[in-house]
């Protein structure tokens, strides 16, 4: 992709990036978390370790697609979020992150971008879908607010 993040319009999507939850990766997010239930780590009723949420979240970001591009002297930031979880996730499987931009508009002198990300299982069915709002801004812009501050 030859654009950079904020000349994205609805209909764009990111590249999807692909990933396997390894039982160690599984691990740093229980104790940065500090979470060892059992079924993050032992698994239940014969199936392997959940995945913990957070590491999908993790994933999820846009920033973590290999075509992200930020202009430079543009800076970006999490406008609004809502994530759903639809099935479980296990270690050992891969999983594919997928991104498509939903509506671009400005605001404030601001621009905002409506996308969905959505992170599937290797059989294909979604595991997590969220819906997300950026904020792109330039710094120069910024910089000058804060200066003239009092």
């Amino acid at each position: 992709m030859d654009k950079y993040a904020h000349e994205l319009q609805a209909g764009d999507s990111y590249e999807p990036l692909r990933f396997i939850v390894t039982p160690e990766l599984n691990q740093q997010f229980l104790y940065a978390v500090e979470d060892f239930n059992p079924i993050f780590i032992e698994g239940r009723n014969g199936r392997p370790p959940l995945v913990h949420p957070v590491l999908l979240m993790h994933m999820s970001p846009r920033t973590r697609s290999p075509s992200y591009k930020q202009a430079p002297g543009m800076g970006s930031a999490f406008a609004s979020d809502r994530s759903t979880y639809l099935a479980p996730g296990y270690v050992g499987d891969t999983f594919e992150v997928q991104w498509r931009i939903v509506q671009t508009y400005p605001k404030r002198d601001k621009i905002y971008q409506e996308y969905v990300a959505e992170i599937r299982n290797s059989r294909g069915r979604t595991v997590l879908r969220r819906e997300l709002a950026s904020t792109f801004f330039s710094q120069g812009k910024i910089k000058a607010v804060e200066e003239a501050r009092p």
